[in-house]
């Protein structure tokens, strides 16, 4: 089962809506069904990015819905499941939100085949420090009741949508994870936190013992040729993107002298700049959307203008057979490059 999460070390990066228009492609690579569906989880209970986006924010508070069963339910809920046939694993599947006609646009008999944990945006039940006694009990009832009892009913894949920085649910979602999407904008205090964050991960995953890569995703690129600036006293200005590519290679390059060597050669192995590198021929190939905008300055996930009023729009736009902009494409292309990119470095 694939392990994924959406995350970025403050908010701001677009991190649902990566997560939203990323799945869309592995869903066409990876053809979810109802007996093995896609399974997203909106973790960020404080937020709750991926419970509006899919307008499912009354669904999952406790009583509008005895059905369907919220995170913090999930985190709260002692059941022990037991599937002795496939009756068992339909009737768990049946506790979470079809989205798959509706917003991936597949058929009704397939909707089941992409469905939706999401936030109870009332409240939060449970102990966001993760210091207490009562927290470890909840986490072990998510593990449970989400990630364990996912794999044994045979989910094709488990996408967490993560709060942002170092929050509890962030930690344990990534804990979880086999592959960590890092939304960053190409901004210092995004570039800097970030990398100061992933280290910070990396070390944990050494003291436990686990292998996990880290696909660092500039989000918002400008590619824009007329945007550039001058800083005082610098003879020519700088342009947009490439300016902010460098930035970005040179800022994760290498890390600090004084961290120890397995935890440099760590950084190193596990923090992928695929998306650093332009769009691939084969990627546009697959999507047909060869345009010439889509050149080698091209990086990372663009400012896509439709999103500033609506983050599905694209979907919607090739669904209905309606026009899509040069701007539009190559935001295609790169979320077709990033969902091939989390397929190659699956772990298993």
């Amino acid at each position: 089962m694939l392990r994924v999460s959406f995350y970025s070390y403050k908010g701001g990066a677009g991190r649902s809506t990566t997560s939203w228009n990323t799945i869309q492609r592995l869903v066409a690579l990876m053809d979810p069904s109802a007996e093995k569906p896609f399974v997203i989880v909106d973790t960020d209970t404080e937020s709750a990015g991926s419970t509006f986006l899919y307008d499912a924010e009354e669904v999952f508070i406790d009583g509008a819905n005895n059905q369907y069963q919220s995170v913090q339910r999930r985190m709260t809920d002692k059941t022990e499941y037991i599937f002795r046939n496939d009756s068992d694993k339909e009737k768990f599947f049946k506790g979470m939100l079809p989205v798959g006609n509706k917003y991936f646009g597949l058929s009704e008999a397939k909707d089941n085949a992409v469905l939706l944990i999401g936030a109870n945006t009332n409240k939060t039940e449970f102990d966001s420090t993760g210091s207490t006694a009562a927290a470890q009990d909840q986490i072990s009832n998510f593990r449970k009741n989400i990630v364990t009892a996912c794999k044994a009913c045979g989910a094709k894949a488990l996408f967490f949508d993560t709060p942002s920085g170092t929050q509890f649910l962030a930690r344990k979602s990534i804990e979880l994870s086999e592959i960590i999407v890092c939304c960053m904008r190409p901004t210092t205090q995004f570039r800097k936190g970030t990398k100061r964050q992933l280290i910070e991960f990396i070390k944990e995953d050494l003291e436990g013992d686990y292998e996990k890569k880290y696909i660092l995703t500039p989000t918002v690129v400008c590619l824009d040729p007329d945007q550039e600036f001058k800083i005082s006293g610098e003879k020519e200005p700088r342009k947009y993107p490439k300016h902010a590519k460098t930035e970005i290679e040179r800022e994760f390059e290498t890390v600090n002298k004084d961290e120890e060597e397995k935890v440099k050669q760590a950084f190193i192995n596990n923090v992928l700049k695929d998306m650093l590198d332009p769009t691939p021929d084969s990627i546009k190939k697959t999507t047909g959307y060869d345009v010439e905008d889509d050149n080698k300055l091209v990086f990372g996930i663009p400012e896509i203008k439709r999103f500033k009023w609506f983050e599905m729009y694209l979907a919607q736009i090739v669904e209905e057979g309606g026009v899509l902009t040069n701007n539009d494409m190559i935001a295609i292309n790169r979320y077709e490059y990033l969902a091939q990119t989390i397929l190659k470095h699956r772990l298993n």
